[in-house]
């Protein structure tokens, strides 16, 4: 993946943009649009007037395809320019003086735009690389606080309950809490392990999506299956006949589990409610909780990796889960939010596009009856 100011583009679709016969067959299209819109100015403009027209193809290509291409544009330019407005119209003859003049100086002012432009596009592509280095660096801090502290919590635990089972002492309870103790530790290395590997994959642009037509409802009840125990304190409130969408159904299970690991865990004893409905071409999921909620200011940052909220000592969390969320609904089209919760803690909303039709897919609604 390649960052731009737009986000992250897939690496063979920036080189197909920005290769040079692309660029080439850009620089043909300004310089006949160019020639072309001329011909209407004419009647307001004297013809040498208008030259300044192909200025915005050479400005165009020299910014997207660098300085040759823009050269090469330019050149172009002055030709078409000579051969269909200069007169004697139709050949590259030059009649009067003064209109050597102008062509001449249109060809250096352009020369002149083409290399200001090229040094834009160095400046620009240099400041994106700086943020996408600062960005990495901030990662891979944040991945070494993770080892440090985060595997070491259950890396030690299993340690230590591993060489107390060793003891000819214990009693047999005691052996069965120790091997629980292993059992739940290690589940929460694992848990750890994959969502650090969720996040390093969809930060290097390899959690690219399989798209599918897929029931919210579906993906929903899958994720609460893989909530565990947690379900039980999930409410739901999907509206009826929701539509269908075209998602990654596994990549939306793992962004929903993860708001609803979260969730449970700060709402404590209370229930969590999930509601999804659709509305103006877009269908919306929302996990509210009964947690202490989160400070307004932190309410655009609670998404990056290893945010943690204020008491979040009090947790197991990792400041990864919002994080793989936002990331694998991006991928998929769609976005996240967060906002105060109608029960004092906070929501978490997935916004995800709908294609038309909004209908259920006749397939697909037969399967799923």
């Amino acid at each position: 993946m390649v960052e731009t100011a737009g986000g992250l583009l897939p690496a063979s679709r920036i080189r197909r943009w920005e290769s040079p016969t692309a660029g080439f067959f850009a620089a043909i299209a300004c310089v006949a649009a160019a020639t072309a819109l001329i011909y209407p100015l004419r009647t307001i403009a004297p013809p040498i007037s208008a030259g300044v027209v192909y200025m915005l193809g050479v400005l165009v290509v020299s910014t997207y395809w660098g300085l040759w291409l823009g050269l090469f544009t330019s050149l172009a330019s002055a030709v078409a320019f000579n051969f269909f407005h200069i007169p004697p119209e139709g050949t590259l003859d030059v009649a009067k003086g003064e209109n050597w003049v102008a062509l001449a100086l249109f060809l250096v002012v352009a020369v002149i735009a083409s290399s200001l432009a090229e040094q834009s596009r160095a400046r620009a592509r240099a400041a994106i690389e700086t943020e996408a280095l600062r960005r990495s660096d901030e990662l891979k801090t944040a991945l070494l606080r993770a080892v440090s502290h985060d595997l070491r919590s259950p890396l030690t635990a299993i340690v230590a309950a591993g060489e107390a089972l060793e003891s000819e002492s214990l009693s047999d309870d005691d052996r069965r809490a120790l091997a629980a103790a292993v059992s739940v530790e290690a589940a929460r290395l694992s848990s750890l392990v994959d969502k650090l590997l969720d996040l390093s994959r969809l930060e290097a642009g390899q959690a690219q999506p399989r798209p599918d037509w897929c029931s919210i409802d579906e993906v929903v009840a899958a994720a609460l299956d893989d909530l565990g125990e947690g379900a039980a304190l999930v409410d739901l409130a999907l509206d009826a006949d929701l539509p269908f969408v075209r998602a990654d159904a596994a990549q939306l299970e793992r962004a929903i589990v993860n708001l609803l690991d979260n969730a449970v865990r700060f709402s404590g004893t209370e229930h969590v409610l999930v509601s999804a409905a659709a509305a103006d071409e877009r269908l919306t999921i929302r996990v509210a909780d009964h947690g202490p909620g989160i400070p307004s200011e932190d309410l655009e940052t609670v998404f990056e990796p290893f945010y943690q909220r204020p008491d979040e000592r009090h947790h197991d969390g990792s400041g990864l889960g919002l994080a793989i969320v936002e990331g694998l609904v991006k991928v998929n089209g769609g976005r996240t939010w967060a906002e105060p919760s109608p029960f004092g803690g906070t929501t978490f909303a997935i916004e995800l596009p709908l294609e038309q039709p909004v209908e259920r897919p006749p397939g697909l609604v037969q399967e799923a009856g």
